[in-house]
């Protein structure tokens, strides 16, 4: 399924408030920005500063440089987590626990996590119960926190263990729909930097002595939800675009050209 990205379209309304600012020379550049309004994912792919920031929540994490260098994030890592390339739910030990079929995502609480664009907190894990009576959006949100969580606790908590092998192996759900592919780091400010795949890998395992968690939760953020971008509905896609927090369309963000379901 080919993604189209409609804020608005160019009608009649528009192209005459675009003939009058041209005419009259007046902010040729807002004329100019109409022409964007309407456009495929591809023409909004992230050029210099990348995709916009998903939220505030990164901010409220920190981590900490250890002995040996790596940035550290300050909480606990998830117990529970997809294993790549299987169906099976396995603890922090590789242990098997259950299916993925019968895998919620839960809060600190136990409470069921509603199907939602918010990224992963501390606290979460996956616990057995029935999927019987779940939309398939829904069936789809809790496989993609399943996979997350292991990706997650390896940028977060096992960094200085994980191997290049390793983290390719956690990332084959983004790398087959070509999330995250590219590092910009020529930005004007931070802010409009942003790292790929192989980009965050590299970063996290030599920080510089800087503290990252704000690079490394937005990568993790944006790639929870250009997944499910990715493996949901237009309807749901229109609902993470309805509740994002700061008003942006991550799905048309995501540069997505063709949808790869699971």
């Amino acid at each position: 399924m080919k993604m189209k990205c409609r804020n608005f379209n160019i009608n009649n309304e528009s192209r005459l408030i675009r003939q009058v600012l041209l005419e009259n020379k007046v902010f040729p550049l807002l004329a100019s920005l109409l022409f964007l309004a309407s456009c495929d994912a591809s023409d909004l792919r992230p050029k210099r500063g990348g995709p916009p920031p998903m939220s505030h929540s990164r901010d409220r994490y920190a981590c900490q440089i250890n002995d040996e260098g790596y940035c550290i994030f300050t909480g606990s890592p998830h117990q529970t987590g997809l294993k790549p390339g299987t169906e099976q739910i396995i603890n922090a030990n590789g242990e098997f626990l259950f299916w993925s079929h019968e895998a919620l995502a839960s809060d600190a609480s136990g409470n069921v996590l509603e199907a939602r664009g918010k990224p992963t907190s501390d606290g979460d894990e996956l616990m057995k119960s029935s999927q019987e009576n779940l939309t398939d959006d829904e069936k789809v949100f809790h496989r993609v926190m399943a996979i997350m969580y292991p990706i997650r606790n390896a940028l977060m908590y096992d960094i200085a263990e994980l191997t290049q092998i390793q983290w390719d192996t956690l990332l084959e759900e983004l790398t087959k729909r070509k999330i995250k592919e590219t590092t910009f780091t020529e930005g004007d400010t931070p802010r409009d930097n942003y790292y790929g795949r192989q980009g965050i890998f590299e970063l996290a395992k030599d920080p510089d002595g800087q503290d990252i968690h704000h690079e490394l939760m937005r990568f993790l953020e944006e790639s929870s939800l250009y997944l499910l971008c990715h493996t949901t509905s237009e309807d749901f896609n229109e609902m993470l675009k309805e509740t994002h927090p700061e008003g942006h369309d991550p799905c048309c963000g995501a540069g997505i050209e063709e949808k790869i379901g699971f």
